[in-house]
């Protein structure tokens, strides 16, 4: 799961830039890499 600082742990916005959907996809892949069940995003989608 990811932590987004929404509350909830998916996307469900349209991501305008492709950088930003590779971000959140490395850090998924890093924490499950490490055994990690969350990770955090690295950046936060509050607002």
């Amino acid at each position: 799961m990811i932590d987004l600082g929404t509350d909830n742990n998916k996307i469900n916005w349209a991501l305008k830039d492709k950088q930003k959907f590779i971000d959140i996809i490395e850090t998924v892949y890093r924490g499950a890499r490490k055994g990690r069940g969350l990770v955090i995003a690295p950046k936060d989608y509050s607002t």
